[in-house]
């Protein structure tokens, strides 16, 4: 395979919100989104406005990088720029870069109304000793998936499962040994990208690789019946329509899975080879389609502009070559213009959501008090919280340490908790706290306790 640099549930999201906000321990719900809903449900409401388009994608990098020394091949990155291409996550992206790297494609789409297209790669034996070859043990690689499932969890976001993994059982460099261990990791992948109200599509390669009864098996005992469906064309040129062809006899066998095609690459048609085709051309940009069919959109999941490795004059797979990326927009087939949409929607200013932990007496003449508080009007500022007694400002808390409890239910950042002492006068006192809003939303009272000062 030629290596290149998520769609929550309605009901899903709604678990998380339903966790309400003075507990932090999350229940079966936030989990418990089923295969059904993930399969029934209409493209339209799984993408919302559409795939998400990232200003740091490759191609805007490269635009940049490009600008004085190949002016020519930076007007070609800026072209791929504009639209929508999958973000890649492999062994080169672990801990905290996975981390940062999910996080900021999901607030991204969020902030934009639009749905994040993931893809995982790095799977054991990847490209099977190809141009691609790596990949993790199954035990690192099963670690790794639980990481981005956490991330993704709750949030309008899709995955492309780990491409060429099925496909490529039919090469004589793939051992017989790995197919019952490819199926029973790929199993495990999409099922709990599905627990997680996430659709997940595993691989099946394209309408000129595996037979489509051949195709479906595998995707049957890879667990595609827990799965959203699959995708073809990935990284490959076939022509739409041939694609979606060979699709439709794929989907039957397997349940109506749904599908997405790749067609980053596809503008131009099939180019004699899968590794860096001459004269390939940009095929129809990225859209959801609601057509009758199992087809849910037309993807660029392919960096258009990454090599596929050192063939046909490439680079390394994976390393962006100026050359190739000006050949495929030379080329281009874009398709019908999709119409502009909208003007993201500003949200509405919010009050802060805010939990009181503890008030307690922690010595003579003063007060600890604790807790946490976020406002979604801009989650990087910390809320201040106000400590009244008596109706008079006593002091005030910075929320702005680390709570990654509150994280993993809100998905709002770490550091969002507060600890403050303040000095309070001896004897029975009600100590009140108060979030104070960042926008327009107003402040959150956090209520108010009777605390026996010494």
């Amino acid at each position: 395979m030629r290596r290149v640099s998520a769609f929550a549930t309605t009901g899903a999201v709604g678990a998380f919100v339903a966790l309400a906000a003075g507990t932090l321990t999350p229940t079966s719900a936030v989990a418990a989104t089923s295969v059904t809903t993930i399969r029934a449900a209409a493209s339209s409401s799984l993408y919302a406005s559409g795939p998400y388009r990232s200003d740091t994608s490759e191609a805007a990098k490269q635009a940049t990088a490009l600008a004085t020394s190949d002016p020519s091949g930076a007007a070609a990155a800026q072209t791929i720029a504009k639209y929508p291409v999958a973000i890649w996550l492999g062994d080169w992206t672990q801990g905290a870069t996975l981390t940062r790297t999910i996080d900021q494609a999901i607030a991204g789409a969020e902030r934009t109304g639009r749905t994040a297209v993931f893809v995982t790669y790095a799977i054991p034996q990847r490209d099977c000793g190809g141009y691609s070859a790596g990949g993790f043990d199954e035990a690192t690689y099963d670690a790794w998936v639980d990481q981005i499932v956490a991330r993704v969890a709750g949030h309008r976001a899709a995955v492309i499962v780990e491409p060429d993994s099925l496909a490529m059982l039919s090469n004589t460099a793939c051992s017989d040994t790995l197919d019952a261990q490819r199926y029973r990791i790929l199993a495990r992948e999409v099922a709990a990208f599905t627990a997680a109200g996430v659709p997940a599509y595993l691989d099946a390669g394209n309408s000129n690789w595996v037979p489509p009864a051949v195709m479906a098996s595998r995707l049957n005992s890879a667990g595609v019946q827990r799965a959203r469906g699959f995708f073809t064309n990935v990284a490959n040129y076939y022509p739409t329509a041939q694609e979606q062809a060979y699709a439709e006899k794929v989907s039957a066998a397997t349940g109506g899975s749904h599908y997405v095609i790749d067609t980053s690459r596809n503008g131009q048609g099939w180019r004699g080879t899968w590794c860096n085709g001459p004269g390939s051309g940009l095929g129809t940009t990225p859209r959801v389609v609601s057509d009758g069919s199992g087809l849910d959109a037309l993807l660029w999941v392919k960096t258009p502009g990454a090599s596929d490795g050192t063939c046909n004059g490439g680079p390394a797979a994976g390393k962006w070559w100026s050359a190739f990326a000006k050949s495929l927009v030379a080329n281009a087939r874009l398709g019908t213009p999709v119409a502009t949409a909208a003007p993201a929607r500003t949200a509405p200013s919010v009050a802060p959501t805010a939990h009181r932990d503890r008030v307690t007496s922690s010595a003579k003449r003063r007060v600890t008090v604790s807790g946490w508080t976020f406002d979604r009007d801009d989650l990087t500022k910390p809320v201040t919280v106000r400590v009244t007694v008596g109706g008079k400002v006593v002091g005030t808390a910075t929320a702005n340490t680390s709570r990654p409890d509150v994280d993993r239910v809100h998905r709002v950042g770490r550091n969002h908790g507060f600890q403050a002492t303040v000095a309070v006068s001896s004897g029975k006192r009600s100590v009140c706290l108060t979030a104070v809003g960042i926008g327009r939303g107003g402040d959150t009272s956090m209520g108010c306790t009777t605390v026996t000062v010494r």
